[in-house]
């Protein structure tokens, strides 16, 4: 199974991405836009692995909060992001995610955290002036869980499903 480690979107930080998403569509924004149901912020990708590893995650511990900022492009990903505002927390976050892997022995990606929400796979700018123009609505959501997620080939691309979650408590909760 494909596996990763990643925060899940608040109602409200959901409805301003998928906002955003709608405002990009409409300024002539092409590309393969992600489903809502799909956006999540990777705190570390482990790719393929025989079994759950929701138990090796870290509990968020106090909870805290994490701000949309803005917009941007990974060129060579070919992905349009929207990012937050910088976080110590959600760096440390990370940071703990990826110590507890390793201490398990679990392989992931070691590529430096870079806190974005994949918006546009592939994404086609009218202008590269559009970025400036359009941004987030600066929506805040409180971290309270990492969440183990899985990734799926479908025919309509990848799909993410949540199958574990650690809280703020220290309690696992399996979907």
């Amino acid at each position: 199974m494909r596996v990763f480690a990643a925060l899940q979107p608040s109602a409200a930080f959901l409805e301003a991405l998928t906002d955003l998403q709608t405002r990009l569509r409409a300024a002539g924004t092409e590309g393969r836009y992600l489903h809502p149901s799909d956006l999540h912020m990777t705190l570390a990708f482990i790719g393929e692995w025989p079994e759950d590893v929701t138990d090796v995650l870290p509990p968020v511990g106090k909870p805290f909060s994490v701000t949309l900022s803005r917009i941007g492009i990974f060129p060579q990903a070919k992905v349009l992001w929207a990012g937050v505002e910088e976080s110590d927390r959600l760096n440390d976050l990370a940071l703990r995610v990826r110590r507890n892997l390793r201490g398990a022995g679990i392989p992931f990606d070691p590529q430096d955290f870079n806190p974005h929400i994949t918006l546009i796979r592939k994404p086609v700018l009218p202008s590269e002036a559009l970025l400036a123009q359009i941004g987030p609505a600066p929506v805040s959501m409180t971290v309270r869980e990492v969440c183990l997620y899985r990734s799926e080939h479908r025919a309509e691309g990848m799909t993410y499903t949540v199958i574990g979650r650690k809280t703020q408590d220290d309690q696992e909760h399996c979907v």
